[in-house]
């Protein structure tokens, strides 16, 4: 373990690895058994240590439109920010964060972004990391440092195991379909493969659509490891992400957040919170370990 990592650890079993680079959770695991997948990523953290498994998404999540947008009569722009041609996931995760806090079992650490050529978004960012028995609590908030009204997104990106009997459990009100450049398409009823009201297997093709009307529940059980995660997200998250490579991948993301993704691009309903100079948004999710007999 370097300078650069902070354990939490618990006598209940849960171990919570927390990297200031990119403000990156490099590992959890309950008993052992991992319940995060580090997963290589062009995050600073994966650079650094060579995978992630969760990331902050400030001041946005994925990806913007021809990496530029309006809002109340002004036009905006932002340069790419990895090799990717659309500016993604915002800066924290390409940042390094302070340590404000830190204990055996929670860590606060806090980002600050100014505004420059590459974006228009100026703010502090601060994350709190913690552990409370079975429960892996994440908090975001973020304040508008910039002069004017600006449009502001958070959200998470955990990278979850994946086996061949995972299922998952997430109920939403719609899909958006994939277009070119990794973007949201058209909204549409959601298909049945991707379907997890009832819970459903992942699909075995490929899968990366955003859904909204998301009542704020998930749940994803590994019958091969005996055990379950159960996931709780408080009002601001309306809005997921489900990210599957193939059957084959080792790993699936699950991405809550505050808003949809391209929603700089179409603002109607899209989740984005118009902040004003010092205001403040803050999103919270909880994840419970349980054992799957008890679930």
């Amino acid at each position: 373990m370097t300078d650069d990592t902070v354990l939490l650890e618990n006598e209940e079993g849960l171990t919570v690895e927390v990297s200031p680079l990119g403000g990156a959770i490099l590992s959890a695991r309950w008993r052992g058994i991992p319940v995060f997948a580090p997963t290589p990523a062009p995050g600073l953290a994966s650079q650094v240590f060579g995978a992630e498994a969760c990331f902050p998404l400030v001041p946005f999540g994925n990806r913007i439109e021809d990496n530029s947008f309006q809002f109340e009569g002004r036009d905006y722009r932002l340069e790419a920010n990895t090799t990717d041609p659309l500016v993604l996931h915002g800066d924290g995760w390409l940042g390094r964060w302070s340590i404000l806090q830190r204990n055996r079992q929670s860590v606060t650490l806090r980002f600050d972004q100014e505004a420059s050529v590459a974006t228009p978004f100026a703010y502090e960012a601060v994350q709190t990391v913690a552990i409370d028995g079975a429960r892996l609590i994440l908090s975001l908030a973020i304040t508008n440092r910039a002069d004017q009204t600006l449009p502001y997104g958070l959200g998470f990106h955990p990278y979850f195991p994946r086996t061949p009997e995972t299922r998952l459990f997430a109920r939403a009100d719609r899909y958006w379909s994939e277009r070119e450049g990794h973007l949201p398409g058209r909204p549409g009823p959601i298909p049945q493969d991707i379907n997890f009201a009832s819970g459903a297997p992942l699909p075995p093709n490929w899968v990366n659509n955003a859904f909204d009307g998301w009542d704020g529940r998930a749940r994803i059980e590994w019958p091969e490891t005996g055990f379950a995660v159960s996931l709780e997200a408080d009002g601001h998250f309306r809005f997921f992400v489900l990210y599957s490579p193939s059957a084959t991948s080792s790993f699936f993301c699950f991405e809550p957040m505050s808003h949809r993704p391209n929603a700089h691009r179409d603002q109607r309903d899209g989740g984005l919170v118009r902040l004003q100079p010092r205001q403040t948004v803050t999103g919270t999710i909880a994840l419970n370990v349980e054992d799957l007999a008890s679930g």
